[in-house]
């Protein structure tokens, strides 16, 4: 079989990200191919500086194409995407594409799986925020599972512009822009990679995110392609993780730590949500779920906690009616566990 750039771009097809399922080829890191008689040629590009990525990639791509019949040779060049920084200012925390809006801060939300309550933080923290800054949206990049839409109580759709620009709603002070916004309640949304990365795409360049700040995004449970896309369209400001007390939860953490940490990705802190059940009355705590394993999780991991959210049934009734805990009752337990991480994230981010 003679040897081409399309027999080693199929060979490269063998060789995923780190810490995710799709391959170099689909995430577009390999740049170029060339062949010399035996000799192959090969240069990737990073999504940002990496050393332990580069090195990874530099072994599994070289195992590949060597294993490839003909290859005798295999020279590799792996660069990264460099900062571009504003005239008259310093780097720039990641390249910012000429597309991308003026928002100054970009914070994810996160967790290893599904089923932890991963969007009713989100919702709460966005809610809070917005509480306390003027210029706050939200966006839903669960592409398979949007929740905003019932949390928030919307119903609407968004307007486009005449140069085919999204304009979002706003409840509760939030700019809002989800994919549940665009689909009927019936559809079911089946995508592959990069319709995902498409759709996370223009729902940050072609939505008027204008006179926005900061920018709470609920990212989908697990590491996968929606992730990295993020990160690849985006420079994130921070990662907040979501858990469970329980141990089945908790090892996903591990998870989600390290997907931030592959891809440089500031980590806000881990969130322990369902972590008890206060008794009405007397006082006394249920730990239905056991208790402090998130705390637990980010000093084994070395990253700040952020605290507990308790089992409230009026965070249930928010969510499925529309009004989130933090507007109905601002005065729980809940609602106020969720304003101290808002602050904490604003604290945080605001100060880098």
């Amino acid at each position: 079989m003679e040897l081409s750039p399309d027999t080693i771009r199929k060979a490269l097809q063998g060789v995923k990200y780190p810490g995710f399922t799709r391959d170099i080829v689909s995430f577009g890191l390999v740049k170029d191919v060339k062949i010399d008689g035996g000799k192959v040629n090969v240069s990737l590009v990073l999504p940002k500086p990496d050393d332990k990525l580069k090195s990874d990639l530099d072994n599994s791509v070289r195992t590949a194409i060597l294993e490839t019949p003909g290859v005798s040779d295999v020279d590799i060049q792996i660069s990264a995407r460099q900062p571009k920084a504003p005239a008259g200012q310093g780097p720039a925390k990641a390249e910012k594409s000429a597309k991308l809006p003026d928002i100054k801060y970009y914070i994810a939300v996160a967790s290893g799986k599904g089923g932890v309550g991963k969007s009713t933080v989100a919702v709460n923290i966005a809610v809070a925020m917005a509480k306390m800054r003027d210029k706050v949206a939200l966006m839903d990049a669960d592409i398979w599972g949007p929740s905003i839409p019932t949390m928030l109580g919307i119903k609407d759709r968004p307007k486009a512009t005449e140069d085919n620009k999204i304009v979002p709603l706003n409840k509760f002070g939030l700019k809002l822009m989800s994919i549940g916004f665009l689909v009927n309640e019936e559809e079911t949304v089946i995508w592959r990679g990069p319709m995902v990365h498409g759709a996370i795409k223009q729902f940050i360049e072609d939505v008027i995110w204008d006179d926005t700040d900061h920018l709470v995004i609920d990212l989908p449970p697990g590491t996968g392609d929606a992730q990295l896309s993020l990160v690849q369209t985006v420079p994130l400001s921070g990662g907040l993780i979501v858990t469970t007390p329980q141990d089945v939860a908790l090892i996903d953490v591990k998870r989600g730590v390290q997907m931030f940490r592959k891809l440089n990705v500031p980590i806000l802190g881990i969130v322990e949500n369902m972590s008890y059940l206060e008794q009405t009355g007397d006082g006394d705590v249920i730990d239905i779920f056991g208790r402090g394993g998130g705390r637990r999780m980010a000093e084994q991991f070395g990253v700040p906690f952020l605290g507990e959210i308790p089992i409230d049934p009026q965070i249930r009734i928010g969510g499925d009616g529309g009004v989130p805990i933090v507007e109905s009752h601002p005065e729980s337990t809940a609602a106020i566990a969720f304003t101290k991480m808002a602050v904490h994230i604003l604290d945080t981010v605001e100060k880098t």
